[in-house]
């Protein structure tokens, strides 16, 4: 849980490597053994030049950043909104899953944290760009 919420603070960042392996289970988790994503011969032959990570891997992966900083918070009423996929993370890739916080809002009497969320590569490419928003608890 994020100790304090301000308009501009950064969230705190999740890590990963980016694997076949890592794809490939994925593949079994989700039931998607699309060729483009498990079978790198193929996907040798297409536009990507090999395979690449399942989109919605890299949304569990923000996800994973709104439940790390709102908690159960983020599981009663936490939105993902406005997701891009603009480039393809590989094996191979470090990834960061970043974000900061845009607004504080009070709809309906619930407050709510706005966050613009992104997942970088190793070379500080955006792969995935969006917004998360989450009710949050005021304290005091």
């Amino acid at each position: 849980m994020l100790a304090h919420v301000n308009v501009g603070g950064n969230l705190p960042s999740v890590e990963k490597v980016i694997s076949q392996e890592r794809i490939n289970r994925w593949a079994e988790l989700s039931g998607d053994f699309n060729l483009l994503h498990v079978d790198p011969a193929y996907a040798a032959k297409t536009p990507f030049k090999g395979t690449i990570a399942h989109g919605p891997m890299s949304l569990a992966f923000l996800n994973e950043l709104m439940m790390k900083c709102f908690e159960t918070d983020w599981l009663n009423g936490g939105i993902l909104a406005d997701v891009r996929f603009v480039s393809p993370i590989r094996p191979g890739d470090r990834i960061t899953v970043k974000g900061f916080i845009t607004a504080i809002s009070n709809r309906h009497d619930r407050h709510y944290a706005e966050c613009e969320l992104f997942v970088e590569k190793q070379d500080g490419t955006k792969a995935v760009i969006g917004r998360g928003i989450s009710p949050m608890r005021i304290s005091g």
